[in-house]
């Protein structure tokens, strides 16, 4: 069984994208990032300091705007497009999921698809169905990073996807897709999941339900990538599958903490600077 933690990889990958902006800042791009963030979620306060700690390391400005619990629709599309039209502002990010009095489609398609780092405009998903290039959301992407980091196979593989969100569970079905396996998507209306997942190949779970995926749901030798991030009232960090039981039997697997979160902040980071580096040349 092989346990796939994302530290050496990130750790990798931080040292070659410090090199990339300072090459960058050579040629008079500072790269800069802003991240919108609306108060009332504890986690989602907690994933905007990760970014800026991440950025603060490969030397990339970060900017946290944090705007109350009562901002407005409005409010906060008058200051995403004050920051589509600042030149110097190079990626922009929105925390998610947004308070229910704000109208989060309306929020998607005010951002600058150009600089939109999270991939929330609807543009980007229909580009990737299309396999035209753009920004593609960055947890979809680092689960196939940790896929490719095990060496696992995709064509005519078996592959059920549990959760069907427009940022991570759909894109995800699509990248697998792209690569020839045969993809079942499961979300919280199917029947009886563990029917699907009993025969998969691979198997990843974004739900944010922990410890939905149980052993008896998976099957001897297959892959398993946990996306599922809860955190417990104590701060502990839980994943969607029961890692202690299944990992047993699995070929592979992701833990929850350690696996595929890292690997999403250097693909958010990542794909804002190859941007970069493609409009200075």
């Amino acid at each position: 069984m092989i346990e796939i933690y994302s530290k050496d990889y990130v750790k990798e990958q931080k040292e070659k994208m410090a090199e990339r902006v300072e090459a960058l800042k050579a040629k008079g791009i500072h790269p800069s990032m802003t991240t919108f963030l609306v108060q009332g979620r504890s986690a989602n306060a907690q994933y905007a300091k990760v970014k800026g700690r991440f950025a603060e390391t490969v030397g990339v400005d970060y900017h946290l705007v944090e705007l109350d619990a009562e901002t407005t629709t409005e409010d906060l599309i008058k200051a995403i497009e004050e920051k589509n039209q600042d030149p110097n502002t190079h990626g922009i990010m929105v925390e998610m999921p947004l308070p229910e009095h704000i109208d989060e489609s309306q929020i998607r398609v005010a951002l600058d698809p150009n600089k939109d780092v999270d991939a929330l405009h609807p543009i980007h998903l229909g580009n990737l169905l299309h396999q035209r290039p753009s920004t593609i959301p960055n947890t979809p992407l680092a689960a196939m990073k940790m896929l490719e980091l095990a060496d696992t196979e995709f064509k005519g593989k078996d592959c059920v996807v549990i959760g069907n969100s427009t940022v991570v569970g759909r894109p995800l079905a699509e990248l697998l897709e792209q690569k020839e396996a045969t993809v079942t998507l499961c979300h919280i209306f199917t029947n009886d999941t563990a029917k699907f997942t009993r025969e998969a190949d691979i198997v990843c779970s974004a739900t944010g339900v922990p410890h939905l995926v149980t052993e008896d749901m998976i099957k001897e030798g297959a892959t398993v990538v946990d996306i599922g991030t809860t955190y417990t009232e104590d701060g502990k960090l839980l994943g969607d599958v029961d890692y202690e039981n299944v990992a047993p039997k699995t070929r592979a697997i992701t833990p929850v903490p350690g696996g595929v979160g890292p690997v999403t902040q250097v693909m958010l980071f990542d794909q804002m600077i190859t941007r970069l580096e493609k409009e200075a040349n």
